[in-house]
């Protein structure tokens, strides 16, 4: 398992089998558009108490091997009990501790980007600077041109000059050399977890935000040149629109959301689009998504790291499969933020980007199906690992939990050997198994021959337990069983 630990400037602060160092609260709160933050609480006889200075003092979360927060508290302060409580922000905040110069700059995207990054570094020290990441944004013509004749703050400069224009998101990843800041038009990395109804979902929220829909838009482009009698070009204040390819019009609608809401303006400025085809077609692009306005879906969960299975965290910034039937939610989508505390995970939440999500029809009802945990299996031997029910414990609101039981070895090392599987189902922690018929029990098997996983499961149908053998697991193999009630 992999454990959760807490250090400050390199000196660890909790370690969950140090008594005397503990923590009552370790809350990180991750958002792929912002920086993230860490709520930490310790009792006042803690005895580095003293050991956080607000700015100074470097803040790392780990667990296992990887990184999980690093940054600086912003502020402490006590309740009635002296229990003493620090509000942190990441490391991507450090680039709100520098200036950027006046400049004037053409070139490409990725060199604007890497301009940034090095004026930062030179100003800051060691702890607060970056590698240039991934830089996956791109711009159509491969050439920007930007200046500013102020002294602006880094974040700014990246948000105003980048995001705001190219869209994107940054991402500090830690790597053994270093600390890197990508730059990435979208995140690669999908969950190895699925989020599921009656399985580990335990409250949905849907919100949509209609005060953010917009029905007309009026893109606008760069600011157009002029060129003198000398032949001395000069920026104007004129910006490029999509009058002469748009029918004369400069602004475009959706018929239907006029229709629906009525006519709802806005404008928004492309700096670096010069061509008024390429402005029509971004503007097309960002109205489809203004007049859905923002929906925000969040899933309280329960993750199945947090139960002791050796499987990857579900995070900010990686893709979610998700499935909740009764809300009409099917599909991976992005998971936009996360609240995780890691002492007390029973609350975590996702909030999932999905725009134009809408409720089914059919009224919420409790699904009953039940389903055990699939087994991360790993290493070269036949290997079978179990999840137990421990994710019920955290969980403890749902009337129903399954535990799987082996008798026998885990690790097949010879010919012969065999396991007996058995799958009991509690209503809270009365073991109701008995009272179940047989056919509600469906076995399942995952590997790597997801043919012979369907004949196998067609075989093993109506068992309240199983026996395992080498013959079923051919190399690596894991079993779980659904309960139909």
């Amino acid at each position: 398992m992999r454990q959760f630990r807490v250090y400050v400037d390199g000196n660890v602060f909790y370690h969950p089998n140090l008594s005397k160092l503990v923590i009552t609260e370790a809350k990180v709160s991750e958002d792929a558009e912002n920086i993230d933050s860490l709520t930490l609480s310790a009792p006042f006889n803690h005895p580095y108490i003293d050991a956080i200075k607000p700015m100074a003092s470097v803040i790392i979360c780990k667990k296992g091997k990887e990184t999980v927060f690093e940054g600086r508290a912003l502020d402490n302060g006590s309740d009635f009990y002296n229990t003493h409580t620090w509000t942190c922000e990441s490391a991507l905040a450090y680039l709100k501790d520098t200036v950027q110069p006046p400049f004037s700059y053409k070139g490409t995207l990725k060199g604007l980007f890497e301009q940034f990054i090095f004026v930062h570094n030179k100003a800051v020290e060691q702890q607060k600077q970056f590698k240039v990441g991934n830089i996956t944004v791109t711009d159509d013509n491969d050439y920007v041109a930007y200046s500013s004749s102020d002294y602006s703050i880094t974040m700014d400069a990246i948000k105003n000059k980048l995001i705001n224009t190219h869209g994107g998101y940054l991402m500090v990843r830690y790597e053994s050399d270093g600390k890197y800041l990508d730059y990435l038009d979208d995140f690669k990395t999908k969950s190895v977890q699925k989020v599921e109804y009656g399985k580990n979902i335990t409250d949905v929220k849907i919100t949509r935000d209609h005060t953010e829909r917009v029905t007309v838009l009026i893109p606008l482009g760069a600011k157009k040149k002029i060129t003198d009698a000398e032949g001395n070009e000069t920026e104007s204040e004129e910006r490029v629109d999509i009058t002469s390819v748009n029918g004369g019009k400069n602004y475009i609608s959706d018929d239907a959301a006029v229709k629906e809401i009525g006519w709802i303006w806005k404008s928004e400025v492309w700096d670096d689009v010069t061509l008024p085809s390429n402005l029509l077609r971004k503007a097309k692009s960002r109205l489809s998504d203004l007049v859905n306005g923002v929906t925000s879906i969040q899933l309280t969960i329960v993750d199945e790291s947090d139960t002791g299975a050796d499987i990857g965290d579900i995070r900010a910034r990686m893709y979610v499969e998700c499935i909740s039937k009764p809300h009409g939610i099917n599909g991976t989508y992005l998971c936009v933020s996360r609240t995780r505390d890691y002492l007390n995970p029973s609350g975590n939440t996702i909030t999932i980007g999905a725009s134009g999500v809408s409720l089914s029809a059919s009224t919420v009802k409790q699904d009953k199906n039940i389903s055990a945990l699939e087994d991360d299996l790993y290493g070269q031997t036949r290997k079978i690992d179990v999840i137990l029910g421990e994710v019920d414990n955290i969980n403890s609101q749902k009337m129903y939990r399954t535990e799987l039981i082996v008798e026998g070895v885990n690790i097949f090392k010879t010919k012969g050997e065999k396991s007996t599987m058995l799958c009991k189902v509690y209503s809270w922690d009365k073991d109701i198994t008995e009272s179940i018929d047989a056919e509600c029990f469906i076995w399942h098997r995952k590997s790597s021959d997801e043919e012979a996983d369907t004949e196998w499961d067609k075989n093993h149908i109506g068992m309240k337990q199983i026996t395992i053998t080498t013959e079923d697991v051919l190399d690596n193999a894991s079993f779980y069983c659904e309960i139909k009630l």
